[in-house]
């Protein structure tokens, strides 16, 4: 009987024709592609079932929202004005104090704790990212920076990088201002805003970073503000009473980091888990904190 022996590319033995033929009459077989099996146990140890898993064809099960609210633990602060109303000592006082400029570094619902303007984002884009958030089939509405009364608006500015979003610095004030940002991966902007400039001076963000940025004006000490350079489109600035949803989250489990601007990151791993075309609302002891994160 022919045997079936291995072939060795060390001795570069080449099979004839013939001997090719002999082996396949002698019911040698080639091997065929492997099959990738899922076997799922119980928490006992006992088999359910075994399923065959495609490698190509492991994509996302689909897509759901996550919703949820931001909020303090304890009595809030009593946060005195940057700048008092009337004040006649600070610098360019006819504008810059018709009215109080508020504190806005911890922003706190009296009603329900809920904490404004805390930052909820995806450290990096997912494998998956929903169509409809993935690209823009029109132009991007530019990213508006504007100020009012010595103070910026907003507070806090999402740009998206990877839609190349534009972003224009305007001013209300009949006075000049100056905007100065201080990145960590972009080219630091630092320039003279004139009064009532409703035109704009463009920023050009081209790589996302890791945080909110520091955004402050030269000329009036107290203002300052942030701007979020991002790549991706799962992120929340929450609400004044702290709420927040994020759409379009691909199925599965997810680390988001949690941003605030006194205490920085006051979460660097909140876990959450989405399944598919449902809403899930996290549970609101994850995302309560003490005042000792705002550095109180």
């Amino acid at each position: 009987m022919m045997m079936c022996n291995r072939f060795s590319f060390r001795t570069r033995t080449l099979c004839s024709l013939p001997l090719l033929g002999a082996l396949l009459l002698s019911g040698c077989k080639f091997p065929s592609p492997p099959v990738v099996s899922v076997t799922i146990k119980s928490a006992g140890g006992e088999d359910e079932g075994t399923a065959e898993v495609d490698p190509d064809d492991a994509g996302v099960s689909g897509y759901g929202t996550l919703t949820g609210r931001v909020t303090f633990d304890g009595t809030p602060p009593n946060l005195t004005p940057l700048v008092n109303q009337g004040d006649a000592g600070v610098k360019d006082s006819s504008v810059c104090s018709i009215e109080a400029v508020p504190d806005e570094s911890l922003e706190i619902d009296p009603a329900t704790k809920g904490i404004g303007n805390v930052v909820i984002y995806l450290a990096k884009p997912p494998k998956y990212i929903n169509p409809d958030l993935a690209s823009a089939e029109t132009d991007v509405e530019p990213a508006v920076f504007d100020q009012k009364g010595c103070k910026f608006f907003p507070h806090i500015l999402p740009v998206r990088v990877d839609l190349d979003q534009p972003l224009v610095v305007k001013s209300d004030d009949g006075i000049a201002h100056n905007t100065h940002t201080y990145p960590q991966r972009n080219s630091q902007f630092n320039q003279a805003v004139k009064a009532n400039d409703r035109d704009g001076i463009p920023i050009k963000y081209s790589r996302a970073e890791s945080e909110p940025l520091r955004v402050t004006c030269d000329y009036h000490s107290w203002m300052k503000a942030y701007h979020f350079p991002i790549d991706h489109p799962y992120f929340a600035i929450t609400k004044p009473d702290g709420t927040f949803t994020i759409e379009g989250l691909p199925a599965g489990k997810h680390e988001f980091k949690v941003w605030q601007e006194r205490g920085g990151l006051i979460d660097r791993k909140l876990e959450v888990t989405i399944n598919p075309d449902e809403t899930t609302t996290i549970d609101p002891a994850k995302t309560t904190y003490s005042p000792d994160k705002f550095k109180l």
